[in-house]
């Protein structure tokens, strides 16, 4: 099907089909059931202060958070430990930013990519591209403790736990891309804002880096995938239209 057909953006309204038509609430949640039922989860934990903060935070207390929060050391020295906590990290956040920039991001842009893909393959690369993102920059912290051993900026990166939802859906923001007409344009808001994200507004060298390798991972792995194994749903259902 021609590139021309596709939107110029990505993005629908939360409570419309991908038509635009207004939904049902029923029909709504159906619709983007990963969205919304992660949504309930993160805010569930929130409110019942299932939390802890970033630093000064151990593995035998100082909140739910930071007992399954990703400690990159723990890559090496707790393999096992490091691999399931992949499973729940995101869905608790260190503070109300976090939390409130996770939800509104998924209001824009994880529930645009499902109401598109369907619930399944929008989990399913959510979590494999947060996983790679972590895995990806634990491994980097490790290789660079070894050229670098007396780094003050390794160091705070590995005494403190990493969680929440960003890494995911820049995966999600990544993969959207191949919906557009012009598939460089998602990338270039999304580098755009992060570069914002990092030298404006504060956000650490390391979440950076773990939000632009998981965008690239989920701009390449769906690319491949439907061009490779199968049509997306939004791209049947436009070619039968």
């Amino acid at each position: 099907m021609s590139k021309d057909n596709f939107p110029l953006f990505p993005w629908s309204w939360p409570w419309c089909s991908l038509a635009g038509v207004p939904l049902r609430p029923l029909e709504l949640f159906l619709s983007r059931k990963f969205t919304f039922s992660y949504l309930i989860l993160i805010w569930v934990f929130w409110l019942s202060d299932m939390t802890g903060p970033a630093n000064d935070c151990y593995i035998t207390g100082g909140g739910n958070s930071c007992i399954t929060g990703i400690w990159p050391g723990d890559l090496v020295d707790a393999p096992i430990r490091f691999f399931t906590s992949l499973l729940v990290i995101p869905f608790f956040h260190h503070g109300t930013t976090h939390i409130m920039f996770v939800s509104m991001s998924f209001l824009v842009f994880v529930q645009s990519f499902e109401v598109r893909e369907g619930a399944i393959r929008t989990y399913i690369l959510f979590m494999i591209c947060l996983s790679v993102a972590a895995i990806g920059v634990s491994i980097g912290m490790h290789i660079g403790e070894l050229v670098y051993p007396d780094s003050e900026f390794l160091r705070g990166g590995f005494a403190r736990n990493w969680n929440g939802g960003s890494a995911g859906f820049f995966g999600i923001i990544g993969a959207s891309s191949h919906q557009v007409r012009k598939v460089w344009m998602v990338p270039a808001i999304a580098v755009a804002f992060e570069t914002w994200n990092h030298f404006f507004n504060g956000i650490g060298a390391l979440t950076s880096a773990a939000h632009m390798l998981s965008m690239t991972v989920g701009f390449l792995l769906w690319g491949y995938w439907i061009s490779s194994h199968s049509e997306s749903r939004a791209v049947k259902e436009n070619r039968d239209s």
